[in-house]
């Protein structure tokens, strides 16, 4: 019983270790680095000599490695002659590097910013992992003038609700089609009386966004997990006005679809439609931007 206990210890302690080496690796340490770190956390003060023999590594790579944590701000070395390390506290680490990375990021800002955004084209772009698509759906959330479309699983749409609700929040016309009970602040939110069914059907999670009907991302993920089936994103002026004619024609539908399953009379489906007329924005920026660039009275957006 005791040696169970004793090996299950021991095996929960190993687990922990290697979880730690790994998110330091993520943060741009060396596994050598992480190792000696991690030692020191369980052992401090403590030599380079003695932390190469715990961990089985050549002493001359470990001094190597206490010197780079160093000038990294993980430990801290004795002036003395013994030469005895002590690691940061980890609080204390995460923080200096939270602040490097944010003045890097700062630098990177600046200089980056010296560049002019690459003219918009109208080629369809493929988006390989689940970070990018999200990363493109908060960008141009955060880029849009007037007008946001959103139709998304439950899973896409909790990672994405925070960026939509600031959107709304600073006056873009957001509406969502659902596909599960949801509260999204500031947006007209709209669910297909066949939502249940809907979710039954994919194997998978959708996430479609069309934003001023000037740029599309329709996404197609595995369910709860990091696999992309298919992602792909345009500029594409006539792509997307086209994508967001669709996306608000269907989110009309769905609206007045559950209003009749409520067993609303002819008047108020009137106003309903009346309402939901406005997700056509025939005067959105993307319709503007097509007339400009293939000929065509800019004011006809409104006819």
């Amino acid at each position: 019983m005791v040696d169970s206990l004793v090996a299950k210890t021991t095996n929960e302690r190993r687990v922990a270790e290697d979880d730690t080496i790994q998110a330091l690796a993520a943060l741009g340490f060396t596994n050598l680095e992480a190792e000696v770190y991690t030692a020191l956390l369980k052992e401090s003060p403590s030599t380079g000599y003695r932390i190469a023999q715990s961990l089985g590594k050549p002493a001359a790579n470990t001094y190597k490695a206490i010197e780079s944590l160093e000038a990294k701000g993980a430990v801290l070395v004795d002036d003395g002659a013994s030469r005895l390390c002590r690691a940061v506290p980890p609080d204390e680490l995460l923080a200096s590097l939270g602040r490097a990375f944010a003045e890097r990021r700062e630098a990177a800002t600046r200089a980056l910013a010296r560049f002019r955004e690459a003219p918009a084209d109208d080629r369809v772009y493929q988006m390989r992992s689940r970070e990018q698509v999200m990363e493109r759906a908060r960008q141009m959330l955060e880029r849009a003038t007037e007008i946001a479309l959103l139709d998304a699983f439950p899973g896409p749409l909790e990672e994405l609700r925070p960026d939509v609700e600031r959107a709304a929040a600073r006056g873009i016309d957001v509406a969502v089609k659902i596909y599960a009970p949801a509260d999204v602040a500031g947006a007209e939110v709209v669910a297909p009386p066949s939502a249940g069914a809907i979710l039954g059907r994919w194997p998978g999670e959708w996430v479609n966004l069309v934003v001023d009907g000037a740029e599309h991302l329709l996404a197609f993920l595995a369910p709860g997990g990091g696999e992309v089936y298919q992602a792909v994103w345009s500029g594409s002026a006539y792509l997307s006005w086209v994508y967001h004619s669709a996306v608000s024609s269907e989110m009309i539908l769905a609206a007045l679809e559950g209003r009749i399953e409520q067993g609303a009379d002819a008047d108020a489906l009137q106003k309903d439609l009346a309402r939901f007329r406005r997700l056509k924005r025939l005067e959105a920026p993307g319709y503007k931007a097509l007339l400009r660039r293939f000929g065509g009275r800019e004011d006809s957006a409104k006819d």
